[in-house]
């Protein structure tokens, strides 16, 4: 623990760079399929959702300083239970990993390398997760973020700037009428499930230089990440509407795509794909490095480079066994029906019970 450390703003661009990317491409159809036109105020509340359950988080690491959540749930709950608690964690993390590997598996087949087999795609990408994450570990990836993760944040914001002329306001009319508060809120819950992805912060917090910055950054991380979500899905809707976009399977890269200014500024689309390989890098890199240091923590081994050995292997495969959006819907079921309600509400509201009783207790 002691040679790894990150700096705030890295562990802000860290959450921001792989929730960014895999968010606005894999987030805004479902959104709109549910809400239509009323998709970006979805993205706002649960955004807000999102960042609650993020401080809940924050607090739970500042509660157990300089340890992962691995090692607290063991001091809190005792070695067998501490552990038993955390398997389902190790199940999303792979999990979503493999999902977001097909995913830009199938992404790159269809828009750039039609000829190229999925399967090797992938595994050029894993190869190179396996090298980063090997050799500079986690402060490889947050110094990567950091530089990756304005690039990308300033190439969106050129790309919605350049769709502007193109935008049509009766695309989000009426707001609000035909769903109702209720609708909106239940809505909610799916962008608030991506963004509860925030449980990554109980394994790269420990790593922070200055923890006095963890609730700023976390929370700036995650709030910047719905913003540009809803602006996202705000153009995406004000271009194409509704009932369009919601039969698109990539809207925004179609968005980009559109973009043509006086026949001069054309092909904006290179631009979104680079971003969309540095982002997915950077996201299937950090899962492996949390995945192995966590799995270390967990069978007690010094050396958690180890364990990238069997982790890369074991998400290529799960991967591959991902071959039709059918199986990816399903991925995404799971993960908002079962995974986000047990690993980013009940067990960090479980965790942090216990550490106020334990804290009540020793303080009487």
């Amino acid at each position: 623990m002691k040679e790894l450390k990150l700096s705030g703003v890295q562990i802000m661009w860290i959450f921001a760079t792989v929730e960014v990317v895999l968010f606005i491409w894999g987030m805004i159809t479902p959104s709109i399929n549910l809400s239509k036109q009323d998709a970006w105020i979805t993205m706002i509340t649960g955004g807000a959702v999102a960042m609650a359950l993020t401080a809940i988080v924050v607090r739970l690491c500042m509660l157990h300083p300089r340890q992962t959540l691995v090692e607290f749930s063991q001091a809190l709950l005792g070695k067998w239970l501490g552990r038993a608690i955390v398997l389902p964690y190790f199940a999303v993390w792979f999990g979503l990993n493999a999902a977001a590997l097909r995913l830009f598996g199938d992404f790159i087949h269809l828009i750039m390398l039609d000829k190229t087999p999925v399967w090797l795609i992938m595994l050029l990408m894993t190869v190179l997760m396996i090298y980063i994450t090997y050799s500079v570990g986690i402060m490889g990836i947050g110094r990567f973020c950091e530089i990756a993760g304005p690039i990308m944040v300033l190439t969106l914001l050129v790309g919605f700037s350049l769709n502007i002329v193109d935008i049509k306001w009766h695309y989000i009319l009426p707001i609000i009428t035909d769903f109702g508060w209720g609708a909106i809120m239940k809505h909610s819950i799916q962008p608030a499930s991506f963004l509860g992805e925030s449980l990554i912060f109980f394994s790269i917090l420990p790593f922070l230089e200055h923890p006095k910055q963890a609730y700023s950054k976390s929370l700036i991380a995650v709030g910047m990440t719905a913003l540009l979500a809803c602006l996202a899905t705000t153009l995406v809707l004000l271009v194409f509407g509704p009932d369009v976009s919601a039969r698109m399977r990539y809207p925004y890269f179609m968005l980009v795509r559109s973009i043509n200014l006086l026949d001069f500024i054309q092909n904006m689309d290179i631009f979104v794909i680079f971003i969309w390989v540095f982002g997915l890098f950077a996201r299937i890199s950090l899962y492996l490095f949390i995945t192995s240091y966590e799995a270390a923590r967990w069978f007690r081994v010094k050396n958690w480079r180890t364990f990238i050995w069997f982790g890369a292997p074991a998400m290529y495969i799960m991967a591959l066994f991902i071959p039709n959006e059918a199986i990816m819907n399903s991925v995404n079921f799971y993960w908002q029906t079962i995974a986000y309600p047990i690993c980013s509400i009940a067990i960090p509201l479980l965790l942090l019970l216990v550490s106020a009783f334990r804290k009540k207790t020793v303080q009487a």
